[in-house]
């Protein structure tokens, strides 16, 4: 069976006045009906503009000068804005970061679900009310017909994301990308919406794009990760896969940022040395090189191709072998 979705070399730029910003270059993935994949790496690598490349909202100057997304066997490069309307909402659903943006403030919670019920499902006020209490029950909102009339100020910031799931749900999407979903809320918030998150795509057996710079939110809640760096995927492999046998450099690092509850208490948390690289002008070789501690001439003088088993791909001259006892070093 063909994936749901399938992205095949992706180029999304950024039109600046005096350059052009390649925030995503290159970047290909697949994912099938009822998988989480996990798109993991630090702010400003393109995950979050790879999410909105499929959803066509895209920043002032952003395009997708090149590729392909295709949803079943539907492709989405070159739809208009009227033929995306009806994907956005229907076939896709998007959490975004900060529901407290996200959501209006002038629009009761059950008219800002309800909205998306009337536009897609042609139905009456009544009937997109009821989906929407409906739907804030499925989401474990505590009394959903008395917050049909709340607005976005009256909630807590966990009953708001609850919300913004609610409105992503309610036309039960074949996609839904969660983007930075728990990033506004505290520790065991985070928790109770990532396993409501996980509870509902099982139950409806959707694909979920999870978008993060957290690989603690990754481990246990995605099928298969991509890791992304400047642009470009740079490891993919199955969660437990990556995390057991990591290749990438960057991936080594991201890891060894995780706080560990056997580490000491004085211990200085690592951190990734330098910066990434300015998209605007991306270098013809390795990205991750200038902050490398394997790197080599050759890392600077050639670009580093996905390579490996088709079940895990990395982009490196030189893979990090034995790479659970080397996450200890890195600190």
């Amino acid at each position: 069976m063909a994936p749901l979705l399938e992205i095949n070399n992706l180029k999304t730029y950024i039109r600046q006045r005096q350059s052009e910003v390649h925030a995503v270059d290159g970047v290909s993935l697949s994912i099938e009906a009822g998988e989480t994949l996990g798109l993991v790496g630090e702010s400003g690598c393109g995950k979050t503009m790879t999410g909105m490349s499929i959803m066509h909202l895209l920043p002032n100057g952003g395009y997708i000068a090149a590729g392909s997304i295709r949803l079943g066997d539907r492709e989405l490069v070159g739809l208009g804005e009227k033929e995306m309307r009806h994907v956005r909402g229907n076939d896709v659903a998007v959490i975004f970061q900060d529901p407290m943006t996200s959501l209006n403030p002038t629009m009761q919670v059950g008219d800002q679900i309800a909205e998306s019920v009337r536009i897609h499902r042609h139905a009456s006020k009544r009937d997109a009310l009821q989906r929407a209490e409906e739907v804030l029950g499925l989401v474990g909102m505590p009394r959903p017909k008395e917050r049909l009339k709340d607005y976005p100020h009256q909630l807590s910031g966990g009953l708001r994301q609850r919300v913004m799931i609610a409105m992503a749900l309610s036309c039960e999407p074949k996609l839904l990308i969660a983007d930075e979903p728990t990033t506004a809320l505290d520790v065991t918030i985070q928790l109770q919406i990532l396993e409501l998150l996980y509870e509902l795509k099982q139950r409806l057996h959707m694909a979920v794009l999870l978008i993060t710079h957290d690989m603690g939110v990754i481990a246990g809640r995605a099928d298969r990760v991509m890791v992304m760096y400047a642009g470009k995927i740079v490891e993919s492999a199955s969660t437990v896969d990556l995390f057991e046998n990591m290749r990438h450099p960057y991936t080594e690092a991201l890891l060894a940022s995780i706080p560990r509850l056997d580490q000491r208490s004085d211990a200085v948390l690592y951190s990734i040395p330098g910066l990434p690289p300015d998209l605007s002008h991306p270098p013809a070789w390795c990205r991750f090189q200038p902050r490398c501690r394997y790197a080599t001439t050759r890392c600077h003088e050639e670009e580093p191709l996905l390579t490996g088993s088709s079940d895990h791909q990395y982009a490196c001259f030189n893979p990090v072998a034995n790479s659970v006892s080397r996450v200890g070093s890195v600190r």
